[in-house]
């Protein structure tokens, strides 16, 4: 209330301040013309302290950095929980459905550095190994090795696999750092119907045609109709790629690169046990 009293006394619009700050617009003016704050603000009297409010804040943003953020509902049950268990004194409709209702929107007016964000799918071995030590790592290890066998950016090579869902599977929004630029969530599994596909690429720009990993017995032409020129295919029973497959794909790869002695390539890839 009283850096929303301040601001109003600065200049800044009654009416839009109140809003911000989820304040009663009567109230605020009231206490802008008198020039103090009351503790109590009627039906709109916080339920949390400054310093809690600050302790769930620093709660979400450690959460947040480990790829573990909580979604709007999961953050209203903990605020929940957290009134509950400091025997604080909450509206009767936190004790009904055991969250803290519109109580969020007005916490994130207070918080304007945080926000929900949709997040991408984060598996455990890259949150693990995606840190500054491991990064410095490889990029000393691929500069290194770039230099000794002196490869071009023609003939370096990335290769990665996606999977594309027959069924959305859209994350729900959860709380984040605003400004940070990626937000993710631990991804325990993938579900839902695969097919999968390697894409390769090199550092000048230049695609190979993608390859296609199909949940089926046998393979079919058909299933390539429509696809873009060269692009092969496979089958396993469950669109994964295997040792075998990767195998193929590394001929398909040889077969539209054909490296030789004088003129080698560089192919990165993930530490994924099919590439072993």
């Amino acid at each position: 209330m009283e850096t929303a009293i301040n601001l109003c006394r600065a200049g800044e619009s009654v009416k839009g301040t109140a809003k911000k700050y989820g304040l009663a617009y009567a109230t605020l003016y009231r206490h802008v013309k008198i020039g103090v704050a009351s503790p109590q603000l009627g039906r709109f009297r916080p339920v949390l302290t400054e310093d809690q409010e600050t302790e769930l804040v620093n709660y979400l943003k450690d959460i947040d950095a480990v790829f573990f953020s909580l979604t709007r509902d999961e953050f209203m049950s903990l605020a929940f929980d957290y009134a509950h268990y400091n025997k604080l004194q909450y509206p009767e409709s936190w004790s009904k459905n055991k969250k803290a209702g519109d109580w969020l929107q007005r916490f994130l007016s207070r918080h304007t550095n945080l926000t929900l964000r949709i997040p991408e799918s984060t598996s455990v071995a890259r949150a693990k190994g995606f840190n500054r030590r491991e990064v410095c790592h490889f990029y000393e290890n691929l500069k290194s090795a770039i230099e000794k066998n002196n490869i071009e950016a023609s003939r370096l090579y990335n290769m990665d696999e996606t999977g594309i869902s027959t069924t959305s599977n859209k994350p729900p929004k959860v709380l984040s750092v605003k400004g940070k630029r990626q937000v993710g969530v631990i991804a325990s599994a993938e579900r839902g119907q695969l097919t999968t596909v390697i894409g390769c690429c090199n550092a000048a720009g230049s695609f190979l045609p993608p390859f296609l990993i199909f949940v089926r017995k046998k393979m079919q032409p058909r299933l390539l109709d429509g696809s873009p020129p060269g692009t092969q295919g496979t089958c396993t029973p469950n669109s994964w790629t295997s040792s075998e497959v990767f195998l193929n794909w590394l001929h398909f790869f040889v077969e539209q690169v054909r490296p030789t002695a004088d003129k080698k390539v560089f192919l990165l890839l993930d530490n994924h046990e099919s590439h072993k």
